[in-house]
């Protein structure tokens, strides 16, 4: 067991064990696959478009009809195209122009497409044309948005709404996922109260770890099948543990009793079952404390300090990571942001600070908030994300480019 790692290496130690337990996949029709990530990649089956198009109303000329209507002769139709007509029966006319519909297919002779505007009729089937279109104009090519064959989404994008759009109209009618991992949470502490249990009595609080690692690791697409609170005792941690191992778990995460004090028995839980302790203590504020194991099952095991920032910190960076490589998902990269102020931070450890990206004329920046303590949530509710700070950095004057994390690890913050 590490102890006191850097950041750089708790996320080194992260990658290596997590990517040794990648999440099961599972092949599934694609309306069923939004929200999940990607496994294998998804391959176009049809070319988009699947065949030269209209792409708007109007008359389809051939060279020979380009000519004439550059002379100003009057042109006669040789009939009409509709979207949903087929290749063959496009090909089948002969002549020198078609009228023909947005989406329609356009005839092997066809050379532009004249606006049904730029087109003055005679009668039903005469016209001249008043703007000479340019070669090939208004014809949707086959194949110029997606070629057949083409590798069109990768392992590890989170499928959402807009890719199905793509995916179905190339093709692919189910796709390999990772199946949702299957995640355990549990909180610790005698002084803890469920939120559904009426007031805090004397020397309590309420337990609010637990609902917010339920709902960070439901919104990292995760199903939390085990949810638990634990006394402050060895023995309920340890059957807590052998528990969750029974139930097929990927991952499981804990707050609190990972410290030195006298009701901390994580650790000692953990090396009672037979776990791997990889590191415990990271360089950082807030979170320190911060334990990662991997259970005898192969199940990986994070132990988190009990402040709520804590939490939410260790949450964001280190068990989203875990879950990412697990997924075969690319590693996040930060936004370059410049400060409102300056922040003074010693070097020798990395901090995650509470902040607020902002916009304004001149673009956008970002400043860390008051109350940057790790008990204090108040600033949870004006953030929009995080500035980290390696251990080499040091403090940072107003105007210096600084790296910023959205809350969302999925999206930008709302400001943009």
């Amino acid at each position: 067991m590490r102890q006191f790692v850097s950041m750089e290496e708790a996320f080194e130690a992260i990658e290596k064990y997590a990517s040794q337990h990648p999440i099961k996949t599972s092949t599934v029709p694609l309306p069923d696959a939004v929200g999940q990530v990607l496994a294998e990649p998804a391959v176009a089956q049809l070319s988009i478009p699947p065949f030269n198009n209209s792409a708007r109303d109007g008359v389809v000329l051939s060279s020979t009809g380009i000519d004439a209507a550059k002379r100003g002769d009057t042109i006669t139709l040789a009939g009409e195209l509709r979207a949903g007509d087929s290749i063959e029966t496009a090909n089948g006319l002969s002549g020198m122009a078609a009228r023909i519909m947005t989406g329609a297919p356009v005839p092997d002779w066809g050379a532009a497409v004249v606006m049904i505007e730029d087109i003055e009729f005679s009668d039903d089937t005469s016209f001249i044309v008043k703007a000479i279109p340019d070669r090939d104009a208004w014809i949707r090519p086959k194949g110029s948005d997606i070629t057949s064959g083409l590798v069109i989404l990768k392992p590890g994008c989170r499928i959402v709404s807009e890719h199905v759009q793509a995916l179905a109209s190339s093709g692919v009618v189910e796709v390999t996922i990772h199946v949702r991992p299957r995640v355990g949470v549990c909180s610790t502490g005698e002084e803890l109260v469920d939120i559904s249990s009426g007031r805090p009595g004397s020397g309590q609080i309420y337990d609010s770890n637990r609902p917010f690692m339920n709902a960070v690791m439901q919104s990292f697409g995760c199903d939390v099948a085990v949810n638990e609170h634990v006394g402050d005792t060895l023995d309920e941690m340890v059957n807590f543990l052998k528990n969750a191992m029974e139930a097929s778990i990927d991952l499981l995460i804990s707050s609190g009793a990972v410290s030195m004090g006298s009701y901390d028995f994580v650790k000692p839980a953990l090396e009672a079952i037979g776990a791997r302790i990889v590191f415990h203590k990271v360089k950082q504020k807030p979170g320190r404390p911060l334990l990662f194991a991997i259970l005898p099952n192969g199940t990986l095991y994070f132990g988190l300090p009990g402040n709520p920032v804590s939490t939410v910190v260790n949450c964001r960076f280190y068990v989203h990571y875990a879950l990412s490589v697990m997924q075969q998902q690319k590693q996040e990269v930060s936004i370059k942001l410049p400060l409102e102020a300056g922040i003074d931070k010693p070097e020798g450890i990395a901090v995650f600070l509470k902040a607020r990206c902002v916009r304004a004329h001149h673009g956008a920046s970002v400043c860390a908030l008051e109350g940057q303590e790790s008990f204090q949530t108040r600033p949870l509710l004006e953030m929009n994300g995080w500035v980290v700070m390696g251990e080499r950095e040091g403090s940072a004057r107003s105007g210096d480019m600084v790296n910023f994390y959205p809350l969302n690890p999925n999206g930008l913050p709302d400001i943009f």
